[in-house]
């Protein structure tokens, strides 16, 4: 396993093992839906990798929106330098759980026309 499909564990967790293939449930509560181990293996190698762009993402995020608040309130001690920090980094956070969020629900977008899987058999 490489560190990339390492980074993709939260991908995995929506897979079970079954046989030598896997059902996929997004959310790990929505309906089953029978996939190939080679296609969960490229699903958490690409989440492997938008998970470490998300990370350099937020940091350069961060960092922007530090170097913009200091440009607008140089002094740092200035209350509305701590209200705008505070606003970018509230803008950050909801874009980024938006952004992984529909990172994590690719497979069942990818998949949305697969038949569920019941007791074995593809229905």
């Amino acid at each position: 396993m490489s560190i990339v499909e390492a980074l993709g564990w939260a991908m995995a967790s929506r897979f079970r093992p079954h046989g030598r293939s896997h059902v996929y449930r997004q959310g790990r509560t929505g309906r089953p839906i029978l996939v190939t181990s080679s296609e969960r293996d490229g699903f958490v190698r690409v989440f492997g990798w938008k998970f470490l762009a998300h990370v350099v993402g937020f940091m350069a995020a961060v960092i922007i929106a530090a170097m913009f608040t200091a440009h607008f309130y140089p002094r740092g001690d200035e209350p509305g330098g701590f209200v705008m920090m505070g606003g970018l980094l509230l803008a950050i956070g909801w874009y980024l759980y938006a952004s992984v969020k529909w990172a994590m629900d690719a497979p069942g977008r990818a998949l949305a026309n697969r038949p569920t899987f019941k007791s074995g058999e593809a229905s």
